[in-house]
């Protein structure tokens, strides 16, 4: 049974997320929950969780801070954030820090949940193999050294690193070594038989090689494999010899077991302190694939070589100009500004950047979908077909043509409903026109044509050539200045045309006509005498 902490400041919300599920179907039991990062990290800290699911927002200490914190003493913890859509730019520096998951709150159903838990637990069950029958001595003794293996790589602390390795007996191997990560892309063995057939493949062209080298091979908390090779000969020879090994093994896994892998190679490095910097480096490298392509074996700092440091605001998507293009049916113009940013993307070649920026578009596309749709139910599928779509694109090229594609979609989708809403629009200018007195909200009209609010306020103003609360102030004006050439007061004016307020019916009037109502009054009896 793994244990779930649950970080939320709101009750309800807390006791939402703990009643929708049926915990222990899945596997899964709430041993704790908080109103804020320091209450839980208080939690975590006396019995740890295997699954930590938290808020961003949060008083005392927030999200944010909160993975921080936790990733300082328990780095390999699952974590899953919750946030509201408006939050997204706090949840960029989450997703930096390891978060296995993102929901959004107010798009998450109990299936999302736990589905997204169930992928959680999946993640630490092939991490860690366990079995409810107990291992015999033969069987266990390689998970052993498997996981303290998993943690010499992990470890930063030198003086615990030495100590792993003298409990693994490898103090008189000779170093060097390189440590190589090895990425599925794709294929359709277990996460056990995969890992069986890279063993395999190893060992096979290890035996061809004209440089035999020793090596230790083990998976990760995520299920892939990593490889320890003990190459001083291999080193002697030269770089080119080290990829032309590694490239054969992806080969051999390819043409032998129709698997697809990617393999991230460190520096060299000639003491186990820096293990876990070469450690880092593989991974750096073989998340590389997406920039120039999979199934290869890719070299950190010759062939991935990483820029200096640049942070996420080094591009910004403009969630209000591909909103306005959209809304426009600009798809050349809305083709080259995601193009712009693409290019700006393979420019910087940073993989978490990347990724930051295509959830963001995502959720963009998924909430202009949901703005013109009225079954919100095939929305839900859409968002689960694109998430799973989009987590298939290795490269980013092909999630550029496939961002493409999806929003030339979107907006061919809107050119077809277009002309069928456009009825709606001319409706609610007649009530407007009729009923300009009453009062009159965006939600109110909106609903009253069935139409969601934001694609309705958009369809509105290309329409009508102005928006909505613009057009009903006009109309509200125009019947106004008709009634200043009667005798009634200007404050009585103003509550038979809807504005109440005797101030801003005042302003509002001299914003549009250029004139007070009292100056507007005394032109119209001049002119009309």
């Amino acid at each position: 049974m793994f244990r779930v902490v649950i970080v939320e400041d709101e009750y309800i919300v807390r006791f939402g997320i703990r009643s929708m599920i049926e915990w222990e179907k899945l596997g899964l039991s709430v041993s704790g929950e908080a109103a804020n990062g320091q209450e839980a990290l208080a939690l975590i800290r006396e019995n740890p969780p295997d699954i930590l699911i938290t808020d961003i927002k949060m008083p005392v200490m927030d999200g944010i801070t909160l993975i921080t914190e936790v990733r300082k003493s328990f780095p390999h913890m699952k974590i899953v954030i919750l946030s509201n859509l408006e939050d997204f730019q706090y949840a960029k520096e989450a997703i930096r820090n390891g978060v296995s998951e993102y929901m959004i709150k107010s798009d998450m159903m109990p299936r999302d949940l736990e589905e997204t838990l169930l992928r959680v637990k999946e993640s630490i069950l092939a991490a860690s193999p366990t079995s409810d029958q107990k291992p015999v001595v033969s069987d266990l003794e390689p998970l052993i050294r498997e996981k303290r293996m998993l943690e010499l790589l992990e470890e930063m602390d030198p003086a615990r690193s030495q100590h792993i390795v003298e409990s693994l007996r490898l103090s008189d191997v000779q170093l060097p070594l390189y440590v190589l990560h090895i990425v599925k892309n794709e294929w359709a063995q277990s996460v056990e038989e995969g890992q069986a057939l890279i063993r395999k493949a190893i060992a096979e062209e290890n035996t061809t090689s004209s440089s035999e080298c020793a090596f230790e091979a083990f998976p990760d908390r995520q299920g892939e494999m990593n490889v320890l090779l003990f190459a001083r000969e291999m080193k002697a020879a030269g770089l080119s010899e080290m990829k032309t090994w590694v490239q054969s093994i992806v080969l051999y896994l390819k043409d032998h077991c129709a698997m697809s892998c990617t393999v991230g190679v460190s520096m060299c490095t000639s003491n186990w302190s820096g293990l876990h910097q070469a450690y880092e480096q593989a991974k750096a490298a073989a998340k590389y694939k997406m920039f120039i392509g999979p199934e290869r074996a890719i070299l950190y700092g010759v062939d991935y070589v990483p820029l200096p440091s640049q942070l996420a605001d080094n591009i910004k998507v403009s969630t209000t100009h591909i909103h306005s293009m959209v809304y426009a049916f600009q798809t050349k113009e809305l083709q080259a500004y995601l193009e712009d940013i693409f290019e700006q993307l393979t420019a910087l070649k940073d993989y978490d950047l990347v990724e930051i920026i295509s959830l963001e578009l995502l959720i963009l596309l998924t909430t202009l979908w949901s703005e013109v749709a009225s079954d919100q139910q095939s929305i839900l599928q859409l968002k689960k077909q694109y998430y799973e779509q989009l987590s298939k694109l290795e490269t980013i090229q092909m999630s550029k043509a496939w961002f493409l594609q999806a929003f030339e979609e979107l907006v061919r989708h809107m050119i077809g409903v277009y002309n069928s809403d456009r009825n709606g629009i001319i409706k609610a200018a007649q009530y407007i026109g009729q009923y300009y007195q009453q009062e009159i909200s965006l939600q109110s009209i909106s609903s009253l044509v069935h139409l969601s609010k934001n694609y309705f306020a958009n369809l509105f103003k290309k329409e009508m050539g102005e928006s909505f609360l613009e057009y009903l102030t006009r109309i509200r004006i125009e019947k106004a200045m008709t009634l200043l050439t009667s005798d009634l007061k200007t404050a009585d004016i103003g509550h038979l045309v809807g504005i109440p307020d005797p101030k801003y019916f005042s302003k509002v009037f001299k914003k549009i006509t250029g004139l007070s109502p009292s100056e507007y009054r005394v032109r119209a009896k001049e002119e009309k005498s």
